[in-house]
């Protein structure tokens, strides 16, 4: 006999029972998915404390006839090849509930950037060491030594607990010949980042890591003539460069102990919410939580850095593109999370000041986002200072009149030839705040 999907109160919930969903999207439930069996009365009373009055769960007809029953819905299509010949891809899960305004919060920093930033060096180098060497792996046919790759993620972790911005601002120093590798390598820093802040669990940041810095993979199954193409690709490599997600599921799925939530990173970081993506065509919360947040970054990423066929796009005009897509590709509450994360003013963004001085943010405000740190170059556009010295736009002034430095506008980097990564590498040697 078929099951059938039941509504009960909340006040009918016994430990033991198997939660399929509940009365309310994701973002506002106190667990990372809708489906959860209740092993304890604290986790129904978590429930209650969130407002949740009704949950959904299967039982045999007949047993409550006094609940409404939903038919059991259809199953699911299979997936297209090549998926169907892979490892068996885990059932689907709804996205995580860390995304409520209240559970975004600056996680409190340790070490001062100037300190942590040495050893953010130190990681990153290794990192890509790392990340190029499992590439070149998987160009040979080796499989991917995982134990390397999670030792990575978590000092990684460890970096972003003990200050968030050190290696982040150390990410963005990278060049378009080295792209592939570098790319995943930042887009693992800055997923660890975001998830950091989203409060994710240690357990979750490591798989969210190691899928992010594994994502793409599958490229090196692709020609580098194609990959590195300086003009358009023809519809045939286009195809190719599309399986790429295939192939980095494939690989992933063929090496031991990888998480499922990793692997679906690789498979579905390019598909988006309104099933215009690639490979699948998924839609809405058929992808991954991780994967989103993976999609997300990964775009940012790629708009923000030159490349041989595109010149690199600002930060700020990165965010920009990421909210305009917020309204069709990707989860907008995610986007919005993400630009708190890291600022309407990246680190790593030249700004002019209302005092017509001219800097570099050097360090977000995650709690005001207009108000970032901003090492000063320049007193004016036509006088360059005799040394850079920092700032902090939401110290109020002294004599209580109010900010005294406000940000008017963000300017071109290479049109006023500043070498923003000089400054960033070199932070700890400059003089400090004022």
């Amino acid at each position: 006999m078929d099951l059938v999907l039941k509504k009960i109160d909340i006040s009918e919930l016994k430990v033991g029972m198997t939660v399929e969903k509940m009365d309310r999207p994701w973002l506002q439930h106190p667990f990372l998915t809708n489906r959860k069996k209740i092993t304890s009365q604290r986790q129904i009373d978590r429930l209650r404390e969130f407002h949740i009055d009704e949950v959904y769960i299967y039982l045999e007809p007949g047993e409550e006839e006094a609940w409404t029953a939903v038919p059991l819905p259809a199953p699911a299509a299979p997936l297209p090849e090549p998926v169907a010949d892979l490892l068996p891809l885990p059932e689907k899960e709804t996205p995580p509930s860390f995304l409520r305004e209240e559970t975004a919060s600056a996680i409190p920093q340790e070490v001062p950037f100037e300190e942590e930033i040495r050893t953010a060096r130190l990681i990153q180098n290794e990192a890509r060491t790392i990340v190029q060497d499992v590439m070149e792996d998987i160009r040979k046919g080796n499989d991917i030594e995982i134990g390397r790759v999670e030792q990575v993620v978590d000092r990684m972790i460890d970096s972003i607990f003990r200050n968030r911005e050190a290696l982040v601002s150390i990410s963005r120093i990278k060049g378009y010949d080295e792209y592939t590798y570098v790319h995943s390598l930042d887009v693992c820093v800055l997923a660890l980042t975001f998830g950091s802040y989203l409060n994710l669990d240690l357990e979750d940041l490591q798989k969210l890591g190691i899928g992010a810095i594994l994502h793409d993979t599958g490229k090196m199954r692709i020609p580098t003539s194609i990959l590195n193409k300086p003009g358009p690709l023809s519809e045939k490599e286009y195809q190719e460069v599309k399986n790429h997600p295939y192939y980095s599921y494939e690989i992933m799925a063929k090496t031991g102990g990888i998480p499922e939530e990793a692997k679906l990173i690789a498979l579905q970081h390019h598909e988006r919410r309104n099933g215009k993506g690639y490979p699948i065509g998924l839609r809405e919360d058929e992808i991954h939580i991780f994967s989103q947040l993976t999609a997300i970054i990964d775009v940012y990423d790629a708009v923000t850095t030159n490349r041989s066929y595109q010149r690199a796009m600002s930060a700020h005009r990165g965010m920009q593109i990421l909210f305009e897509l917020g309204q069709t590709d990707f989860n907008m509450t995610l986007v919005e999370r993400f630009i708190q994360c890291l600022g309407i003013y990246p680190v790593g963004t030249v700004v002019e000041l209302d005092t017509s001085e001219i800097g570099i943010v050097v360090s977000v405000n995650s709690q005001v986002l207009l108000r970032p740190k901003v090492m000063l170059l320049y007193a004016n556009r036509l006088r360059p200072l005799a040394q850079p010295k920092t700032v902090d736009l939401n110290e109020i002034s002294r004599n209580g009149g109010g900010y005294p430095r406000s940000i008017l506008r963000v300017l071109s980097r290479e049109q006023w030839d500043i070498d923003v990564d000089r400054y960033l590498l070199n932070i700890e040697n400059l003089p400090g705040q004022e």
